[in-house]
């Protein structure tokens, strides 16, 4: 039997209706009921991508091999892997993976549609008509991303309680999609996708992203929704005042209880207020990044772009903006100059230079680590409850292929995070040439969705051993 937190004969829903909480709060009184002294906070998906695939010594089939050595629970990482060290306690590592990807083009391309999605790249068609490598062409991809699903569904495990056609939406955005010069639309150019040939698009302009997520709005006259808003922070102020009151009418044994409920209404609050004016420390409005137009490559402010992408997906997460996010670093064929890194020619074009270049490309590959292990630590360097951001997230680190030289496996990619409880972390686990569909359908049962199959290309998988 549920046990019900009551205190003076009334339960805490019935105190919530006595002081009026309309259904403008009615989303969020599951953090009003957790139970105890746990406040319970969003889960959330962040998916993260950096392009060209591991470090290949020659075009042979002869890779580097990046697994990490040791056993499932004490393992030690690659070396280009050892900026994630720190975060090894919350990280899995599923090595050995085949992507299950496919379809028109060559690995770059279907290796983008197919990453996020196990589902295979059309032919051209139409206006979808695109340079698939290698003097092939391609359309778009066939199928919808996790991401995408994970943000459609709703229920009490999943990152929201509301359906996507509810009024009331727990956060301004059901997902955002942020890149670091990610070029012109294309199917070598986009990973996430709505559904069969629809691609979503990455805000590539800093700038514009921050105003779209933190900048002031317009001032207008109130409409409905922000009539409801007024109402809603006026029964808020209403149920703050009670909820302070029962300080001093209860027992110190109380006290945790009355924490959880101040910390719950404190987050209604900072959704109905938005992010434009935090009321705690986790909730913070990042710094204004510099414009950055939609382009190709622009080597001399990747690193900038690529930061501030990372930078405003933490804070949209603290700030509860959204709760499935996407940040895509470059694209596949990449032409990024990483100079800082030691390198002399664009990624992809070292990856097919004569010779062993694997000194630069693992230069690189080091180099995108350590951007990795900062969005990391932005994440768990917000506090929340007993633990962090990063505790409450699912972080996923993919690739469009698995080497340098067009091989799909063994595919680098990465977890972190602990999904709010759900993941296990900590753990090296091999998977030899499994098909990376069975992540992809642990992924959705990490996030509370119950699933058995993704994609059209390895179906009825079932999930990962080891993971969800």
């Amino acid at each position: 039997m549920q046990r019900s937190h009551r205190w003076f004969g009334c339960s805490r829903r019935t105190l919530l209706k006595g002081l009026g909480a309309s259904a403008a709060l009615s989303p969020f009184l599951p953090i009003l009921n957790a139970s105890g002294q746990e406040v319970l906070f969003p889960k959330r998906l962040l998916l993260f991508f950096t392009p060209d695939g591991t470090a290949s010594v020659d075009h042979n089939g002869r890779v580097v091999d990046w697994k990490p050595v040791g056993t499932e629970t004490a393992f030690t990482f690659h070396a280009m892997h050892a900026p994630l060290e720190p975060f090894k306690s919350k990280i899995v590592v599923p090595w050995g993976l085949r992507m299950s990807a496919g379809g028109a083009g060559q690995e770059h391309a279907f290796g983008m549609s197919g990453l996020w999605s196990a589902a295979s790249l059309h032919e051209p068609a139409g206006d979808a008509n695109f340079d698939g490598g290698n003097g092939l062409r391609t359309g778009w991809g066939s199928g919808a991303t996790v991401d995408q699903l994970v943000a459609a569904a709703n229920g009490a495990e999943l990152p929201y309680l509301r359906a996507p056609s509810d009024p009331m939406q727990e956060t301004p955005y059901r997902t955002i999609e942020l890149g670091a010069q990610c070029a012109e639309p294309h199917s070598m150019h986009r990973m996430i996708y709505k559904g069969d040939q629809q691609p979503v698009h990455p805000e590539t302009n800093p700038r514009a992203a921050f105003n779209r997520l933190f900048g002031a709005p317009i001032a207008q006259e109130p409409g409905a929704g922000e009539l409801a808003n007024v109402r809603a922070r006026d029964r808020l102020d209403v149920l703050m005042s009670e909820v302070e009151r029962l300080r001093t009418r209860v027992g110190a044994e109380e006290y945790p209880k009355i924490e959880a409920h101040i910390e719950g209404l404190r987050a209604i609050e900072r959704r109905i207020n938005g992010p434009t004016a935090p009321t705690t420390e986790a909730c913070t409005v990042p710094a204004v990044p510099a414009d950055s137009v939609v382009r190709r490559e622009n080597s001399a402010t990747f690193r900038q772009d690529a930061t501030a992408m990372m930078d405003l997906a933490a804070h949209a997460f603290a700030c509860d903006q959204t709760r499935v996010a996407s940040v895509q670093l470059s694209r596949g064929f990449s032409g990024i100059v990483h100079s800082w890194a030691g390198a002399t020619q664009g990624h992809h074009s070292i990856s097919h230079l004569a010779g062993d270049q694997t000194a630069q490309l693992q230069a690189i590959d080091t180099w995108y680590a350590t951007q990795f292990a900062y969005l990391l630590n932005a994440l768990n360097s917000v506090k929340e409850g007993n633990g962090t951001l990063l505790d409450n997230t699912l972080v996923v680190w993919g690739r469009e292929m698995g080497t340098t030289s067009h091989k799909m496996q063994p595919i680098n990619l990465i977890l972190a995070g602990g999904a709010r409880g759900a993941l296990p972390t900590g753990r090296l686990l091999d998977r030899n040439r499994e098909p990376h569909a069975k992540l992809l359908v642990s992924i959705s049962r990490l996030m509370g969705m119950n699933v058995s199959s993704f994609g059209n290309i390895d179906v009825d998988t079932g999930p990962l051993t080891g993971i969800g």
